[in-house]
């Protein structure tokens, strides 16, 4: 992988760490880390099925960590000191979409700044199917219904 490459996958947090008054390094974060805390937080979600992409094979190679689905439902673009993330997902039926990107978005930007403390610019959904609620779920209950 060039410097080039590498330097495109890797958000340095901001900010110097000193000890004792003296700088003593930074702290870099992989893309893969950052998609990794996005799928966790959005699978999350009430309301959401899957990442788009998800399927039987795409479920077994993420037994087997593969990053393979992760990297077609996620993409991290790196903007001066902030990143944009873009994420694909598949709702369930019968969630209002508004309400389901606002949630998606306030929870993603606000666990990676948490954890990371990189600022996130935006955070851009694209739903790319719409998946029947598990038996359980398709009583007809208002509990579907994100506020």
């Amino acid at each position: 992988m060039s410097n080039t490459q590498q330097a495109e996958s890797v958000s340095t947090v901001p900010g110097a760490y000193e000890v004792n008054g003296a700088a003593v390094g930074t702290i870099r974060i992989l893309d893969g880390t950052i998609s990794t805390i996005v799928k966790r937080t959005v699978l999350g979600i009430e309301g959401v099925a899957r990442l788009s992409g998800s399927s039987l094979i795409d479920d077994f190679a993420d037994l087997v960590r593969s990053k393979r689905m992760q990297d077609r439902s996620i993409q991290i673009e790196h903007k001066d000191q902030t990143i944009a993330v873009t994420v694909a997902v598949n709702p369930y039926f019968g969630y209002k979409f508004p309400a389901l990107i606002a949630e998606i978005q306030k929870k993603v930007s606000g666990a990676v700044l948490d954890m990371t403390g990189i600022k996130v610019a935006s955070v851009n959904v694209d739903i790319r199917g719409i998946e029947e609620p598990p038996a359980d779920n398709a009583s007809g209950d208002d509990a579907k219904e994100t506020e």
